[in-house]
């Protein structure tokens, strides 16, 4: 057979030879043999390379060029039944090929040759034998058949869906004979619904619709055989569990797309139907049943909620006798599946399966987490049923008392059961579950006086706030341990066992689900102490009280479970599990302890919309003698408790007497003890930090220390005023002692949401500008803040030299000094450098003028004598020619972790399914207990930590230097003498001297940090001099934006042509890396150009992640509670969503001059001096013009989606200019700009909404330049566009030249530009998508179109 093969060579060539005559090659015995020894040779491992090359390149030849002998070839290896499976496969694999890719070459009579040959074999005897060998042999029968139907769809008789129904009436009963049969049918209806409904995009839309109408027109043929084939099969599962799977998810597939009224008639027989299979043992048609059953809850109350929506909004549809409710067939619905014994079955099968771990971890598998994950979605739907059920109850549309009395048996059950949930080990069923209950609290407040549930609830939010595994290294439980822990602790395992199942380590665990689904428990916190809180009205005045006594029990409960965790916990550290279990108990009560008194003290004791009658009236209900008893004595047992078992318990009592400060009103001498305990424990722990000891310990009790006071200071200010004198001293020894930890082990990089000592500082701004407000005088006090980093700054940047500034950090890592004094010197620079963007930051919200100019000045000298040179190193670390030590350094000036993780972050965030957890709350923290216990296994190489250090130094300096004329607009204007500006120093020096040598990650820092602020709020102020700085501003965009375009379009060039390597094992490759960067310096570039053309919006921000810094490093944000969760990742990469969606420009095409564009003052200007005919302002306009048509032509629908809108009304005013000058025409080139245009249509041809904008753009620029440069464009489309259609591109020449002749003439319609356009580009449409247009693209980049 090996002979034989060798000679398929010459065939191969006689073939190519001929590859276009239909007789080269006639079916014969020989060539059957050698097309059996080619597949043969292609899949044995032992042959040689060259060996599978060349049958390869025969077998692909033979199936290219020769297709009906492929056919011929393909059914007759079918036939024999003694061919060994890979000759089964491989011929399956030939008809789907030629069927998908050759179908149009077939002549009509051997299309209906294929076709009946392929249904032959579906009714042949032997398929049981073909089919039986492996699954994906009927998966490819299946798909030949579904392709086929494809194909066929547009016949008018005896198409290919029409006989696969025919097929599927005939089998009347199932049987052995005919099982493999039907089990291929159904596969060919649930593959053909998946390509209808989940790959619909993969379908043209015109084959798609006929593909529907045929099977809606026989879906009351197929529908009934499918029931009934379904309920035949739940006699005998177990003989066909296969078969019955299919069936089963047969029936989804069309439950997901067919009318629901096709459904109606069979609703509660399917109900009973899919509960009976889900009782069955086996898990795959549990699941399978589920998936049913799910779709059919999802069917139903879509159509109910559409006829309600229908009815309201048409009051004769709402009289009619077919709007009444079916009371009757509600009862049976509900108790299908909310009946208790569905309930029990639920618990039984899927809830509690076993109490053994062991058992649980067999049981835990894809399918079962999957009935899980829709038994949650299950419990939201059919809490949204219910709550439908009560709105149509209000409005006494359904007027039956025991149908009411019915519903409120079944909701309280519900409820019990959704409480249930709250603890089951499987995180996303008890999210649901909460979800669910969250549901009813917003839509049926009368829950809020049972006052059982309340306590159940909070209950179940304190335990499932940490659900956190005791690592395998701590011992079990022992016999003397108590039963609470016990049960705790299994519980833990349980947890642990199904959050491992879906995630590779712990870690992945927390911070992918874990921290999103805490806080998540903690909006429903607020939200639900939040219900409590409404206005007083006389109607429901009696209800709101029950209301509030219910709040006032819960309350009361929570300071009784407060003092008895007070009581319980040891003062001694100890290693023990009950310790352990009370670091976490402590951690999860006082999450939700800080949210409960948040609440309450912001609606009862600080600014609220209750009104003052109300407040009074809450108040007095809520905190009566007693209770306020209750909280000053548990106030004061806090004061006196100071836990020596974990710093963070100690923390967490720091914090809670923060929370509890409201209540010090009616006790004076406490407010003064409460800040001296956070003050005292702060400077203790700032001493021996100092010292050098307890390092660990001291950076967590510094860290919530000053996060109590700092809460203070924000929910208190005038309380905290009356101690100003002795305060303001105080703190700002403690702010400038912080520069001392000379004996430090900890890290050299500065964190923005836990660092102590910007807490610590924000405290004292806040303080300041409180105290400025009502006492003008005071303004020397903030010297005090900015004199620390003065000195920092002076000692850190006496270097002249990059090399003395490399020596002085030892970022060689010579180890020249001691590395205490090397993490000493880096860690102050980058504390200091922190400090300055947290005064810049806040002093930039202040309102007055005066005191925002007072600070300005202040601030200046710092800017020019060492935050420029600082800039400089650290532009100058990337140039080979400045840098001596660049090759030692190289290694450390690629990408920090840190930023791998941001981009990697950014791939999943955008990736994965958010709909399983809707959080709006950015993730929270880690649990402590896991950071205790795994603190010492995350050790960080050096070189990791001075890659990320360099990183941040490099991205704060930036940061700085944008602030910095966002906070003080006067630097844009400051002389430094008379002929030279400020401006043009500080752009040459931070910018353009080293700008050619940054690499594109560093890039995109300077573009995000400095160039989006700096030229966002670029304002030319009214001074003699206003023209000669608008000037020198264009200038500076002159050089900067052809600049980086020329480096975009290099980027993106080099993604397109290059092959990507993917991940693996969890690490990025530099090249997807690149990607995202060049993804993410595109839209930041884009967002400049849109800041220089269009005025900034007064009270919109555009730089979103700046603000959103500002609200998280001020603390500023005074509707958060204490221990609100936010985000470390402050410079979040998928933030262009938020930009999106506050912009205020439509994305409608702009295609008349009717609506007025708000251009900027700066770009007005360059319209005045263009239209003076001033060569800089010329040049600039050919740049914008050149890079807003270029970027149409990025992979990226964000330069489409901003651009588009602005495009034309801009390429007309500078049309516009370019006609009136005389003896001027244009400097870009007509035909490149056009052929941008056809590029970019060519690239976002899949994204409709995009093509239809272009096509109009396309045809409103054609129009526009037509006259002048008419021939230029005309040029292009003969070259860009395969068969042009020249007839109907003259017609349309013609009907310009006719209306720019007649003015009176009716102007073409958007409607006919769009369709004539459209026509004349369809060949370039319908082509298929050339090779290098998204060859080299990373299949995980989600910003690409």
């Amino acid at each position: 057979m090996m002979n034989d093969l060798s000679k398929t060579g010459n065939i191969y060539e006689e073939s190519t030879e001929k590859k276009n005559d239909r007789e080269t090659m006639i079916f014969t015995p020989e060539l059957y043999e050698k097309v059996i020894a080619a597949i043969l040779c292609s899949f044995n491992s032992t042959t040689t390379n060259a060996e599978k090359q060349n049958a390869l390149k025969f077998l692909e030849d033979l199936k290219e060029n020769h297709s009906l002998l492929c056919l011929t070839i393909a059914f007759e290896l079918l036939k024999q039944l003694n061919n060994q499976p890979v000759l089964h496969h491989y011929s399956l694999h030939l008809l789907e090929s030629i069927i998908k890719q050759k179908w149009n070459v077939l002549r009509t009579d051997e299309r209906n040759l294929v076709k009946k040959q392929l249904f032959a074999l579906v009714r042949s005897t032997h398929l049981n034998q073909i089919l039986s060998q492996a699954a994906y042999m009927r998966n490819s029968l299946a798909k030949c058949l579904v392709e086929l139907i494809k194909r066929d769809c547009f016949e008018k008789f005896n198409t290919a869906s029409d006989e696969t129904i025919n097929m599927l009436q005939e089998i009347a009963q199932i049987q052995e004979n005919n099982s493999t049969q039907l089990e291929l049918i159904l596969l060919v209806f649930r593959f053909l619904n998946e390509d209808l409904t989940l790959y619909a995009q993969t379908i043209q839309a015109q084959r798609r619709r006929q593909i529907l109408n045929q099977l809606q027109k026989r879906i009351n043929d197929i529908l009934p055989c499918l029931i009934r084939i379904s309920n035949d099969l739940s006699t005998m599962p177990e003989q066909h569990e296969r078969l019955t799977q299919t069936c089963l998810l047969t029936v989804n597939s069309f439950l997901t797309w067919v009318e629901y009224n096709h459904f109606e008639q069979y609703e509660l027989f399917l109900c009973e139907l899919f509960l009976k299979f889900f009782q069955l043992n086996s898990v795959k048609l549990r699941h399978a049943s589920f998936e049913c059953l799910l779709s059919l809850v999802n069917k139903r109350l879509a159509r109910k909620q559409l006829q309600q929506q229908q009815q309201q909004r048409n009051k004769r549809i709402a009289s009619l006798p077919s709007a009444a409710l079916n009371c009757q067939q509600e009862k049976l619905f509900l108790n299908y599946l909310l009946g208790d014994n569905t309930l029990e079955m639920f618990y039984r099968l899927l809830i509690s399966p076993t109490d053994s771990l062991e058992q649980l971890r067999s049981i835990v598998t894809n399918d079962h987490i999957n009935c899980l994950k829709m038994l949650g979605q299950l419990l939201v739907k059919l809490s949204n049923n219910l709550l439908q059920l009560y709105q149509q109850l209000a409005t006494k549309s359904i007027d039956n008392n025991e149908f009411l009395t019915f519903v409120n048996e079944r909701t309280r059950s519900f409820l019990q059961f959704l409480l249930l949930l709250n603890q089951h080990p499987f995180h996303q069923l008890s999210l649901n579950s909460y979800q669910a209950l969250n549901l009813f609290l917003t839509r049926q407040p009368s829950l809020l006086s049972n006052e059982q549930f309340c306590l159940k609830l909070i209950f179940n939010l304190k335990q499932s706030l940490h659900r956190i595994h005791f690592p395998s290294s701590i011992s079990t439980p022992t016999d003397n341990d108590d039963e609470i822990l016990k049960k705790q602790y299994l519980h833990n395992q349980q947890c642990f066992i199904y959050a491992l199942f879906e995630y590779d380590s712990e870690e992945q665990f927390f911070w992918k689900f874990f921290s999103q689904y805490r806080s998540e428990l903690q909006k429903l916190i607020k939200a639900f102490i939040g219900l409590f809180f409404t206005e007083i009205i006389p109607e429901r005045s009696n209800e709101i009280e029950t209301n509030v006594l219910c709040l006032k029990s819960m309350l009361e409960n929570l300071f009784v479970y407060l003092e008895s965790l007070v009581q319980r916990t040891p003062t001694k550290t100890t290693n023990s599990l009950l310790s352990i279990y009370l670091i976490i108990e402590w951690e999860a009560f006082y999450l939700l302890l800080d949210h409960v008194l948040f609440l309450i003290r912001k609606e009862l004791f600080s600014s609220s919309n209750l009104s003052r009658i109300s407040q009074e009236k809450f108040q007095t209900l809520l905190m009566p003698p007693t209770m306020t008893e209750q909280l000053l004595r548990t106030l004061k047992f806090l004061l006196q408790f100071t836990p020596n078992l974990s710093e963070h318990i100690h923390g967490h009592v720091l914090n809670l007497l923060s929370c509890m400060f409201f209540i010090t009103q009616h006790e004076p001498s406490l407010p003064i003890q409460i800040i001296q305990r956070l003050l005292s424990t702060f400077q203790m722990y700032q001493q021996q930090a100092i010292n050098g000891t307890n390092l660990n310990e001291c950076d967590v009790m510094q860290t919530q220390s000053s996060n109590a006071f700092l809460y203070l200071c924000k929910n208190f200010p005038s309380k905290m005023l009356e101690y100003y004198s002795e305060l303001f001293p105080f703190l700002c020894q403690l702010y400038k002692n912080e520069f001392q930890y000379t004996k430090t082990c900890l890290s050299v990089t500065i964190d923005e949401l836990s660092s102590s000592t910007l807490k610590l500082l924000d405290s004292i701004q806040i303080l300041f500008h409180y105290k400025i407000q009502k006492d003008n005088n005071q303004f020397e006090d903030f010297y005090e803040l900015i004199r620390p980093i003065y000195e920092i700054l002076n000692v850190s940047l006496t270097s002249e030299t990059l090399t003395e500034f490399i020596d002085y950090l030892d970022l060689c890592s010579n180890r020249t000094n001691q590395m205490n004094i090397t993490r000493f010197r880096r860690r102050n620079l980058m504390l200091a450098l922190h400090c300055l963007c947290l005064l810049l930051r806040y002093s930039k919200q202040q309102a007055d003028v005066n005191i925002r100019g007072q600070i300005s000045i202040c601030l200046r000298p710092i800017l020019s004598d060492y935050i420029i040179k600082l800039t400089q190193f650290c532009n100058q670390l990337y140039d080979r020619q400045i840098n001596p030590y660049y090759e030692i350094l190289k290694a450390n000036l690629t990408y920090s972790e840190t930023e791998k993780q941001l981009y990697l972050g950014t791939y999943e965030s955008n990736n994965m399914a958010k709909a399983t957890i809707t959080s709006t709350v950015t993730p929270s923290s880690l649990p402590v207990s896991f950071i205790r216990f795994q603190s010492t296994s995350n050790s960080v190489i050096d070189d990791q930590r001075l890659r990320d250090y360099l990183h941040r130094l490099f991205d704060i300096c930036y940061q700085i230097n944008g602030i910095y004329f966002a906070h003080d607009t006067e630097l844009y204007s400051i002389r430094l003498n008379d002929e030279t500006y400020f401006l043009t120093t500080f752009l040459q020096k931070i910018l353009f001297q080293n700008f050619n040598t940054l690499p594109s990650f560093r890039l995109r820092i300077v573009l995000r940090h400095f160039c989006r602020l700096f030229v966002e709020n670029y304002c030319s102020l009214p001074t003699a001099d206003k023209d000669s700085i608008n000037e020198l501003f264009l200038t500076f965009l002159d050089v900067f934006l052809p600049y980086i375009q020329q480096r975009l379009t290099v980027m993106w060039n080099n993604l397109l042509t290059t092959t990507t390597t993917t991940c693996r094992q969890g690490e990025c490759s530099d090249e997807v890396i690149e990607e995202c960067v060049c993804v993410l310096i595109t839209r930041d570039f884009v967002d400049i150009i849109r800041y220089f053309i269009f005025k900034t919006i007064p009270g919109q921000t555009n730089s979103n992640v700046t603000k959103k810094k500002n609200k998280i490093s001020n603390g500023r944000n005074n509707s958060e509670s204490m221990c609100e969760e936010t985000n470390g990742e402050l410079d979040q990469i998928d933030e262009w969503d938020e930009q999106a969606a506050s912009n205020s420009i439509s994305n409608k095409l702009l295609n008349n001059s009717q609506e007025k564009m708000d251009y900027s003052d700066l770009f007005m200007y360059m319209m005045k001096m263009s239209r003076q005919n001033f060569p800089l302002a010329l040049r600039l306009f050919n740049y914008v013009i050149q890079i807003l048509f270029e970027c149409l032509t990025f992979p990226d629908a964000y330069c489409i989606n901003r651009f588009l809108p602005i495009i034309l009304p801009i390429t007309k005013l500078y049309t516009d200019i370019i006609d009136k000058l005389m003896n001027t025409s244009p400097v870009i080139d007509i035909k490149v700009l056009f052929q941008y245009l056809l590029k970019a249509l060519e690239r976002h041809n899949e994204n409709e909404g995009v093509n239809t904008n272009l096509i109009s753009l396309i045809g409103h620029v054609y129009e526009l330049w037509y006259n002048q440069y008419g021939q230029q464009m005309d040029m292009v489309l003969h070259q860009s566009i395969p068969q042009l259609n020249i007839e109907l591109l003259n017609v349309y020449k013609t009907r310009l030249v006719t209306n720019s002749n007649n003015k009176k003439q009716v102007p073409i319609t958007e409607r006919e530009r769009r369709d004539t356009i459209k026509n004349l580009l369809n060949p370039l449409l319908l082509s298929p998508i050339a090779s290098t247009k998204k060859e080299g693209l990373s299949s995980i980049n989600p910003f690409l179109v």
